[in-house]
């Protein structure tokens, strides 16, 4: 029989198999469940030939001959499999890495995946990095198709001794790296928005924000997309001025997505009444843009997210409002991650109500699943097609809109 503490075949890092079997059959049909298994290494034991599924652990930062590179030329230091690099063999595996350091009271993870290096800083409880429980929850986390970072994450946050999934969010770790704001040094808040943003419409031009503000549609998203710069900022200039004349004095708030210097030099000109009421960026925006700017514009700003990792980087800027998803498939965006699912929706709504009121269900969302969502506990719903491909978009809207009469 398997005991806590022990190793399972094919396994040589110690575990609590027992925590591990316990969390899948909890969890495992709520989120999904993998059926491959996968396998957690110390640094010492990691076989030559890794698999999508295998993750290594080690006690200590990797260096540059791990890593694959000589730390003065940057040159290729391994050739064949066997004895190539750690580094390289668990990029060329698509393995994952998790390189774990302890300063002072706290643990820094690098988590090295397919989807690109984190640096995770948590309380540290025990004084090993990659004690029998956290590798269980590690792995059950994996298993169930959370990506390496967020399993990081939920392992991190695991509370000793409970099968509850963890909502605390004191016991999450901060992102250091990519990290948006300093954990010691917190800016201001944005401007907040209303936890009952209530119907959101995406739509892709200012035509749609005219014809959508007069039947009262509570919040509208303007998603302008071309690779002609040019034509970008064209459209979104005059999107803002035809929406600044169809909002004003109406009950809907403007988001403009993505353009967001655009949008903050169109307020300013107006000097701050330009009928513009918020920016939305995804991840991939956020480094580039001023949010320092944003913040003192007065104007809003929502941000996406698709995860605990993202959720805890952008809570750090404090912004006004979180889209969480995507929840269900969706046709009008490529997105970085599988769908969701109602699970995981409900899982990161418990997480971050307390932080950031203001959230949003999105992805997917319409008619026929919108009741579902906000059975959740969200006070807003993103649609798109449910909205811009209606045989009758008033008759759409006035159903979409009652849906959240409570």
């Amino acid at each position: 029989m398997t005991t806590p503490g022990s190793t399972m075949e094919g396994l040589a890092a110690v575990f609590d198999a027992a925590l591990y079997r316990a969390v899948l059959a909890r969890f495992g049909t709520t989120f999904g469940h993998d059926d491959a298994p996968w396998r957690a290494w110390p640094r010492a034991a990691a076989p030559a030939a890794l698999t999508r599924h295998d993750v290594v652990l080690l006690d200590g930062l990797v260096d540059g001959a791990e890593a694959g590179t000589d730390s003065d030329t940057g040159s290729d230091t391994g050739s064949d499999t066997g004895s190539a690099p750690l580094g390289t063999r668990v990029a060329a595996a698509g393995a994952t890495l998790i390189a774990t350091v302890r300063e002072g009271t706290r643990w820094i993870d690098t988590v090295h995946s397919p989807m690109g290096t984190w640096v995770l800083d948590s309380e540290a409880e025990g004084e090993a990095p990659h004690g029998p429980a956290f590798v269980a929850v590690l792995l059950a986390s994996l298993s169930m198709h959370f990506p390496a970072h967020d399993a990081l994450c939920i392992a991190r946050a695991w509370q000793a001794g409970s099968l509850d999934w963890p909502a605390d969010f004191a016991r999450f770790p901060c992102v250091r790296q990519p990290a948006l704001a300093s954990p010691a040094r917190r800016p201001p808040p944005f401007a907040p928005c209303p936890p009952d943003l209530g119907l959101y419409a995406v739509v892709p031009d200012a035509a749609w924000i005219e014809r959508l503000v007069p039947l009262a549609v509570p919040t509208v998203q303007l998603r302008f997309k071309s690779g002609d710069a040019a034509a970008v900022s064209a459209e979104v200039e005059r999107a803002a001025r035809a929406a600044k004349a169809a909002a004003k004095g109406s009950t809907s708030r403007l988001f403009i997505n993505d353009h967001w210097r655009v949008a903050l030099d169109y307020h300013a000109a107006q000097g701050g009444d330009s009928g513009i009421y918020g920016i939305h960026l995804g991840q991939e925006d956020l480094d580039e843009a001023d949010l320092d700017a944003i913040r003192a514009s007065g104007l809003r700003l929502g941000v996406s997210t698709h995860g605990y990792a993202e959720m805890l980087r952008v809570a750090a800027l404090a912004p006004s409002y979180l889209a969480l998803g995507a929840i269900f498939p969706t046709t009008t965006k490529v997105m970085p991650t599988a769908p969701q699912g109602m699970g995981r929706f409900q899982s990161y709504v418990r997480l971050m109500q307390p932080v950031i009121p203001s959230l949003v269900g999105i992805g997917g969302v319409n008619e026929s699943n919108l009741r579902e969502v906000l059975a959740v506990g969200v006070g807003s719903a993103a649609v798109v097609r449910a909205v811009t491909e209606a045989a009758d978009v008033a008759a759409a809207v006035a159903r979409l809109k009652s849906m959240f009469e409570r």
